[in-house]
């Protein structure tokens, strides 16, 4: 067993059932919120939403259109529940049980390539918000050479990125390292803790828990300001040409989110403690100051970093070689919203 883990004292098995209690915290409080944040208007619009993550990240502005009523202002019945994985959450969508999700752009690749016509129509965060963390073992990148990286399930934005991350230090992921599939990121922080793997990607949630635990940053890609489609609001071509203006309206909420988590720290960070309440609050409050500023001001979705991507996922998937990012990205809405003038000097995102 790690030093990590001695600090925290558990094995990793204990520490995987941790890590799955802390997922069902996040999502007992959402299930409940359901019940307590009021009865939607009359005649309001249904749409159900799966999120991929309790971290503080892409799902963040998700939750705070739910819970600051954007959502009903805007005459939205949204309800939202947590399926752990972008891949996971697109699934729900192209089985139909979802209507819009919150996906990372490498599962919406994946989902194309597989004859999908899913498109994105809203983003949230356009860089990569990764941190290579690594324990004390590791001072370079050479010291990464034949030691376990903790990783996520593959097609996900961190499997992508730790992939992406390894070759540009002139490592190959599949023969100089040894890729586990440990699962969500409470899982993987926990199986450094535990001594099981030595490095991980990480968000700034994980960055300030990896801290306490004596873990270091050996690559800061939040600093290299990586274009990498990280978040955004995905749905169907189909469900774009029938319920056009449910999704017009789902995208002002989006918005009205984002300036929010801008513009309103306690308000923000009261709503993140809600579905992530096992969280210590001066942690959340250090991981949200960092996670912000990568927010975009506006739910722009954009086709830059989508080559990265493809690049990536097309080494075991072919079908993404040509892919054209302009594809998946549909920019209708935000444009029309800027048009309009409803995201002009944020003050109708405020109302």
């Amino acid at each position: 067993m790690g030093k990590g883990a001695d600090k925290i004292g558990f094995s990793f098995e204990l520490a995987k059932r941790r890590a799955i209690s802390v997922h069902l915290s996040a999502i007992v409080p959402a299930l409940i919120l359901f019940a307590t944040t009021g009865a939607p208007a009359r005649g309001a619009d249904q749409v159900m939403t799966a999120y991929q993550s309790v971290s503080i990240g892409s799902s963040t502005p998700l939750w705070v259109a739910k819970e600051a009523r954007f959502f009903e202002r805007q005459g939205l019945d949204v309800k939202i529940v947590f399926v752990e994985g972008s891949p996971r959450t697109m699934q729900t969508l192209i089985a139909g049980e979802s209507q819009i999700v919150e996906a990372t752009g490498p599962a919406v690749l994946n989902a194309r390539a597989a004859g999908s016509p899913v498109v994105i129509v809203a983003g949230y965060v356009n860089v990569m918000p990764y941190y290579l963390i690594v324990d004390n073992s590791i001072n370079s990148p050479a010291d990464l050479k034949g030691k376990v990286g903790a990783n996520h399930m593959p097609g996900t934005a961190a499997d992508t990125v730790i992939r992406i991350g390894l070759k540009a230090l002139g490592l190959d992921p599949d023969r100089d390292v040894s890729l586990r599939a440990i699962g969500n990121t409470p899982m993987r922080l926990q199986a450094m803790a535990a001594g099981v793997a030595q490095f991980m990607v990480g968000q700034d949630l994980e960055l300030q828990q990896s801290k306490r635990l004596g873990f270091k940053v050996l690559v800061d890609y939040v600093a290299a300001k990586t274009p990498f489609p990280m978040g955004g609001a995905v749905t169907t071509q189909r469900y774009v040409r029938e319920k056009r203006d449910v999704v017009l309206r789902y995208v002002k909420a989006l918005a009205q989110a984002l300036h929010y988590l801008k513009t309103n720290r306690e308000g923000s960070i009261a709503i993140i403690a809600r579905y992530a309440r096992s969280l210590n609050p001066e942690v959340i409050g250090i991981a949200f100051d960092a996670a912000r500023r990568l927010y975009n001001d506006i739910p722009l979705p954009t086709t830059e970093g989508f080559d990265l991507v493809a690049r990536e996922l097309a080494q075991r998937n072919p079908k993404l070689r040509d892919f054209d990012p302009s594809s998946v990205v549909d920019l209708q809405f935000v444009r029309e919203l800027e048009q309009s003038g409803f995201l002009k000097g944020n003050k109708q995102c405020a109302a």
